[in-house]
């Protein structure tokens, strides 16, 4: 369980999505094919064949839960109830007013997939299904932002997410994410490494506040020197 952070403990959202298939242009890129770059039949021919065989086989899933901004500076971030992100989380954050911290999963069902396709020795089968298990935890990401956009008030805008271990924010901050949040209800688990268990997870933070502050600050990744940088967005 999470820590207590304050004297009211925010409330804690799951969002499930039993029915929710990865796009296959995305599986295409967590593969290594870029958007414009062709693909051979046979590559396309498996990815919609394994994909079509998704539905009832997995269960992607995330949690989020808000936070108020107590103090935001450009390498300090802290939060209502006394969690500190150091870092250069506020550079790319910004000034805002809430963040969310979330946890999103592909889930351990794709993963499970995988493992077996490739002890089937069937790799090309093991690397579709880890790619779209990459892909089915950044639509989970995408399902909180839209979430958390639902819940604006007028005049208010969300940032991009960010995770610990890019954009500037050392990894090790993930060991305070994991406090904001019960990551095991939705069967997610921190290993000492700092690697999540499934695999195919995503954690981070994502800002909430006025649109034109948000809006004035720009996109941190035009500023960053890491041009091959598979997060720059």
């Amino acid at each position: 369980m999470p820590h207590a952070v304050g004297r009211a403990e925010p409330e804690e959202v799951i969002l499930e999505a039993p029915n929710l298939l990865p796009e296959r242009s995305e599986v295409l890129r967590h593969m290594g094919y870029p958007a414009d770059a062709p693909k051979p039949a046979l590559i396309l021919e498996r990815v919609e064949q394994l994909l079509a065989s998704l539905p009832g086989r997995v269960r992607p899933r995330a949690l989020y839960r808000l936070y108020a901004v107590r103090e935001a500076a450009p390498r300090r971030l802290e939060l209502e109830g006394g969690a500190v992100f150091h870092g250069r989380i506020g550079e790319f954050l910004g000034q805002v007013d809430r963040v969310a911290a979330f946890v999103a999963t592909g889930g351990p069902e794709i993963v499970a997939l995988a493992e077996q396709a490739m002890r089937e020795r069937d790799a090309l089968g093991g690397l579709i299904y880890h790619a779209a298990g990459a892909a089915l935890a950044e639509a989970m990401v995408e399902r909180v932002i839209a979430e958390l956009r639902g819940q604006l008030q007028p005049g208010e805008a969300v940032t991009l997410p960010y995770s610990p271990g890019y954009c500037g924010i050392p990894l090790e901050e993930q060991r305070v994410l994991f406090r904001l949040v019960d990551a095991e209800r939705i069967g997610v688990q921190l290993l000492s490494s700092l690697m999540m268990r499934p695999l195919k997870t995503v954690s981070g933070l994502v800002g909430i506040g006025p649109a034109d502050r948000i809006r004035a600050y720009g996109n941190p990744c035009d500023l960053c020197p890491l041009a091959d940088c598979r997060m720059r967005r």
